[in-house]
């Protein structure tokens, strides 16, 4: 009888996690997809990519980027964002602005710019050694293919 009882019991359980699984499947099925973001510059614009490739430490903060004094991005570790700047001169600098840290950029319509800031604290003990724990430098091309792949959009 209490064998009846347990094959019972579990079966209905199973009969339980099935329906489960079938209930999950049909709404991830019906769920939008989510929307791509446009390729193309805007015509008489430029794009920049800004990568945060920042190592790990206790308190984890995002870097701040700002573009002639206007915040441009606020990016968590190993993110990057793509923005599109009107053609002119730039100014990018963190903010802080502590270690006098910036990339001065000469923009023309339809340019790409890649940009990458990043705290190292394995820096910070040694700054007279190895410079300031803050890196934020131009990329090129060739040098920003690796950090599209590995980090995530913004």
């Amino acid at each position: 009888m209490y064998r009846n009882a347990l094959t019972v019991c579990v079966l209905a359980l199973v009969a339980l996690y099935m329906s489960g699984c079938a209930s999950q499947s049909s709404s991830v099925a019906t769920s939008l997809p989510r929307p791509e973001t446009s390729l193309q510059i805007p015509e008489g614009e430029a794009e920049l990519y800004v990568f945060n490739d920042s190592g790990r430490t206790l308190i984890p903060s995002n870097q701040v980027v700002t573009d002639n004094g206007k915040q441009i991005a606020s990016l968590p570790r190993q993110t990057y964002v793509r923005i599109f700047i009107a053609p002119g001169s730039h100014v990018l600098r963190p903010e802080p602005f502590l270690w006098k840290q910036e990339v001065k950029l000469n923009v023309q319509p339809g340019d790409t710019h890649y940009i990458v800031i990043g705290y190292k604290p394995e820096r910070s003990w040694a700054s007279s050694l190895a410079g300031p724990p803050l890196l934020m430098k131009q990329l090129t091309d060739e040098e920003s293919r690796p950090l599209l792949r590995e980090m995530k959009p913004q």
